[in-house]
């Protein structure tokens, strides 16, 4: 198992087997397609305010120019505060943890003995593209919505599809259950930086979440693939060990010069 590829999955972190499928039909909205886009916006926000913590273990599928890993993750999550994310190879191994709080960012590479920090709001995009959304919390659950500003509304038969004006954003809206199911990010030459799938939704009260999660980058080569084997939303308690002891403390943009 590559190292290497171990703490990139962690940091791509954000499925590669069968989950439940929501198994009704459900019906598109009787004004479709005439929702404005803060309409859409509210759809999507608003169930997603309900949402204050998570526990979950997931199996984790890294595809990199390197070769495929195959790994298991367990995380912890309170919003507005701080998450933490364990990744495991095989045998029981726990390989690196990491932890975002509301002012840093910190990896362990429990191999190596090292310890990677970095201000939460460091331009820190290529280290770790989990903070390139607005909202890492919402990010691990799969659970997007456009940020405020003027988006351009589209629709086809079944879905919205919500761009702004510059086309470097880009929704895809499931209306019959109100979610995202696909983002993508363009740079100027109109080629993705990043996207995100997501699928096999599941009900959890009034909100539809994704079990599985796909993100790429594709100029880097780079795809994760995120399967939630059990998603527990707003458990009654957290505990978040960290004890990072007798490590190397280096700022997190030395990740691509390590071993």
């Amino acid at each position: 198992m590559r190292i290497q590829g171990l703490i990139v999955c962690l940091l791509l972190l954000a499925g590669c087997s069968r989950g439940p499928r929501i198994v009704e039909a459900p019906e598109l909205p009787a004004r479709f397609p005439y929702h404005t886009a803060e309409e859409i916006r509210a759809h999507l926000r608003l169930p997603l305010d309900t949402l204050l913590s998570f526990t979950a273990k997931a199996n984790v599928q890294l595809c990199s120019p390197a070769g495929i890993d195959n790994l298991s993750a367990t995380v912890t999550a309170r919003r507005s505060d701080s998450i933490l994310v364990r990744l495991h190879a095989g045998w029981g191994i726990e390989a690196a943890r990491l932890l975002i709080t509301p002012d840093s960012v910190f990896l362990h590479d429990r191999i190596h003995r090292r310890l990677y920090t970095a201000a939460r709001h460091d331009p820190i995009r290529y280290w770790l593209p989990i903070m390139t959304h607005q909202d890492p919390f919402l990010s691990l659950l799969g659970a997007f919505y456009p940020p405020a500003g003027f988006w351009q509304v589209m629709a086809d038969s079944t879905s919205y599809v919500l761009q702004d004006t510059a086309g470097s954003y880009r929704y895809r809206i499931d209306p019959t259950r109100w979610c995202v199911v696909r983002y993508e990010h363009y740079d100027a030459a109109g080629q993705v930086i990043e996207a995100f799938h997501f699928d096999a939704f599941d009900r959890f009260g009034n909100v539809f979440l994704p079990r599985r999660l796909r993100m790429a980058q594709p100029l880097q080569g780079f795809e994760v693939r995120l399967y939630y084997r059990e998603l527990t939303l707003n458990p009654p308690s957290l505990a978040f060990t960290w004890n990072p002891t007798g490590t190397q403390r280096l700022p997190l943009n030395a990740l691509s010069d390590q071993p």
